[in-house]
């Protein structure tokens, strides 16, 4: 790469003006001094922004890179890196809690109408009690408007009025309304995307892809080329995270998702 820049006659400090990757972690790529990169999707989109502003195929900048440096801090998440055994037990491990935890699920939803249906059809002894102390409550009341001398048109409106039912209770407020995202980007951008605590994708994404998902609280970004990341927020266009080959990382929740909106 550093090559590439070179014939170019580009410098670091036009790279890093262009990119928005500071100056040191530049230099700790031409050095390939990949402790002091920040590792994951970040190291890898510094590669790929790198790249395109020296005239190298991004994509094929990330895989030899990835090739030269095999580590995990480096191909974590990354579409290329090869899959390990002990990936492959976690990732059947993590199957098999899934699959356990959804059948636990399952049950309880069962459980709970077997126990409703049980308890409707007994006799509802409760409510008997109540409505018989409820009676004596207002014969009770009836014998001391008696005793204090009330007429008897007068004595029935006060029983009607004390035994009048209580109003229904309000309706409770409407369900928040779900998050929607789809992302659909302009060119190649790496994209991770979290919803409600729980890791959806993350890969590299084309011009003319879709991907459509739903989130009840909260969404998280992670995006690799803010320049070529187009997406759409509850039917209303998002607006733009930043410039190109800038590396985004974005939490949109119903408090603020307003502000990734377009004006």
């Amino acid at each position: 790469m550093r090559a590439a820049r070179e014939r170019r006659g580009i410098s670091l400090r036009q790279i890093a003006s262009s990119t928005k990757i500071s100056l040191n972690q530049l230099e700790a790529l031409e050095r390939n001094d990949v402790q002091r990169l920040p590792g994951g999707i970040f190291t890898r989109a510094f590669v790929r922004a790198y790249a395109g502003q020296v005239g190298l195929d991004p994509e094929q900048t990330v895989r030899e890179f990835l090739a030269q440096f095999p580590i995990e801090r480096v191909t974590d998440g990354s579409p290329y890196a090869d899959e390990t055994p002990a990936h492959d037990i976690f990732q059947s491990q993590q199957r098999m809690a899934t699959t356990v935890l959804r059948l636990v699920l399952l049950s309880v939803p069962l459980a709970g109408l077997l126990i409703f249906f049980t308890i409707r059809d007994r006799p509802d002894v409760r409510a008997d009690k109540a409505d018989a102390v409820a009676v004596g409550s207002a014969d009770e009341h009836a014998r001391d408007l008696a005793a204090a001398g009330v007429e008897p048109a007068e004595r029935s409106q006060q029983l009607e009025t004390r035994v009048e039912p209580a109003e229904p209770p309000p309706v409770g407020a409407a369900a928040v309304e779900p998050l929607t995202i789809i992302i659909h980007p302009s060119g190649p951008c790496w994209v991770s995307l979290t919803l409600d605590g729980e890791k959806t994708f993350a890969r590299v994404m084309r011009a003319g892809e879709r991907e459509v998902h739903q989130a009840r609280e909260e969404i998280v970004l992670n995006v690799g080329d803010a320049g070529t990341f187009d997406f759409t927020l509850n039917q209303r266009p998002g607006r733009t995270l930043g410039s190109s080959g800038q590396v985004v990382s974005a939490r949109i929740n119903h408090d603020n998702y307003r502000e990734y909106l377009t004006p």
